[in-house]
């Protein structure tokens, strides 16, 4: 059964005829995607087996691969950290003389409580099957798998690729035998590194305010300047991280270029952790050390770099 509309509200009208306990799949075929959809969800050029975290280009995206925060007005307002921010402003230096100066300031706001809602990370895999490149969603059951999932999972489809098909005949074929999650690319060593970073994640800056741009390349530059053995950039849902490798110390240092995040440090084998889906990634179970991006931020990243 095809499904091709913007948004699907209730499951009742696209799955109520399956049997309970039927197992089956979302589909799409490429050939039906837009190039400018399969490009700007990160599965233009992907090969069979390859398994991706969507990048996000919408509300159902974006929360599948940054989760969301759910603000209680009940609550009364406290002090919350937001950000820092480069701040230029005229200072008095002298009897009828001032000076401009450029400074980064933290910036702290009363705001309402809020809960942060993990990100559901449902990654996305691409299947050849019989000479066409479908793109597949893990195995759900129906009457099993939650409804909430199963929706997310269907309207995650409609944004990214404008429908899917609900399939629950044949599943084993739609299940590659090596498939390899491609949510990372090294980056060949040496200065251009940093260069090679900024393009990569400038449009994602650029969606920042002014203010808060300055900052964060400026994150990105002081982390270059750490000289790590490796690094790497995130692709489709990670695009907005960047991994540094220090083996020295046995530490991965992920840096978020997005203006309400964190840095999250790791020990042990990065290589383990680059196979984890973003949930594991993110999950308290992994990381050793996570740093706001304030000003005291480069005194606590140095300990692990």
């Amino acid at each position: 059964m095809l499904i091709r509309q913007t948004r699907v509200r209730e499951l009742t009208a696209h799955l109520g005829t399956l049997v309970p306990h039927t197992h089956f799949r979302l589909v799409v075929d490429a050939a039906n995607v837009p190039p400018g959809k399969l490009n700007s969800s990160g599965f233009a050029g992907l090969n069979s087996g390859d398994r991706l975290l969507p990048s996000g280009v919408g509300r159902v995206s974006r929360f599948n691969s940054e989760g969301r925060y759910e603000v209680d007005r009940t609550q009364p307002k406290t002090s919350r950290f937001v950000g820092t921010r480069t701040w230029t402003r005229r200072e008095w230096a002298g009897p009828g003389q001032t000076r401009e100066v450029t400074s980064d300031v933290d910036i702290y706001r009363d705001c309402f409580p809020r809960t942060f809602v993990p990100p559901p990370a449902l990654e996305l895999t691409v299947v050849v099957h019989q000479g066409v490149r479908l793109i597949v969603s893990e195995q759900m059951e129906w009457g099993v798998t939650a409804s909430v999932d199963v929706l997310h999972a269907i309207n995650l489809f409609l944004e990214l690729f404008g429908e899917c098909e609900v399939r629950h005949a044949n599943l084993a074929a739609l299940s590659p035998p090596n498939a390899r999650r491609v949510n990372w690319q090294m980056l060949p060593p040496g200065p251009q590194s940093l260069q090679a970073v900024t393009a990569h994640v400038q449009q994602i800056v650029n969606r920042a305010a002014p203010s808060f741009r300055g900052p964060i390349l400026g994150r990105l530059r002081f982390m270059a300047s750490r000289n790590p053995d490796e690094v790497w950039i995130g692709n489709g849902g990670f695009r907005s991280y960047v991994a540094y490798i220090f083996n020295g110390k046995g530490t991965a240092v992920l840096e978020s270029v997005m203006p309400d995040n964190a840095t999250y440090v790791f020990g042990g084998n990065w290589q383990a952790v680059s196979r984890l889906s973003k949930a594991q990634v993110l999950s308290n179970h992994h990381h050793i050390a996570r740093i706001f991006h304030d000003r005291n931020w480069q005194g606590r990243v140095i300990p692990h770099t």
